[in-house]
């Protein structure tokens, strides 16, 4: 297993403005310029200590890994589990961000969704290239939810190591997710006959 704590994430204010554009929020109406957003998103970043954990489970031999076939998304070779925090701090500075100004609710919504990608997508790009060298592919992820699923990951990734628990039925402290990739062989493309 591996675990990686306190990894720089980039807060990207242009994906941050997409998807405020999508959510039907105007920045321009927050006071929220190029520079304001640049450094809202460097206030956030203060309160996030991001945190994986993260392991491969073959597939060879089902008897050993009971979990296999309701953890892994897609028959494969193989499947990892990822399990992301964003640390303790984030939903406190959020709460707190709440009260004081309201109208910012949805901006933080907005963060804290890429945020928890963005800490995901860290811990896969390390994945892709283990399944690289492997010569196999990564199926898209598959979010865990159920409480029962999201207790056996918890137990084969030992979430305390980043202090990560379940709580009726939740991850805890929010945000946090769990995901699950197959690993899927890689098609070799015939080469083409020499005459």
């Amino acid at each position: 297993m591996r675990k990686i704590k306190g990894f720089k994430l980039a807060l990207r204010p242009a994906e941050i403005k997409r998807r405020a554009k999508r959510a039907g929020l105007d920045l321009a109406a927050l006071g929220l310029d190029e520079a304001g957003l640049q450094g809202f998103l460097a206030q956030v970043s203060k309160a996030i200590a991001p945190g994986v954990l993260f392991e491969t489970f073959k597939h060879a031999d089902a008897n050993a890994d009971p979990d296999a076939d309701t953890l892994s998304p897609i028959p494969g070779l193989a499947y990892s589990m990822v399990l992301a925090t964003l640390g303790p701090d984030f939903t406190p500075a959020k709460e707190k961000a709440r009260v004081s100004a309201a109208e910012m609710n949805a901006l933080w919504d907005i963060v804290e969704t890429a945020a928890i990608e963005e800490t995901v997508r860290f811990a896969t790009a390390l994945l892709e290239e283990d399944a690289g060298k492997e010569s196999c592919t990564l199926s898209p992820w598959n979010a865990i939810q159920e409480p029962a699923l999201l207790e056996t990951v918890l137990r084969k990734l030992d979430g305390a190591k980043i202090e990560v628990h379940l709580r009726d039925g939740r991850l805890e402290p929010a945000p946090a997710t769990a995901v699950s990739l197959s690993w899927l062989a890689q098609s070799r493309a015939r080469k083409p006959k020499k005459d």
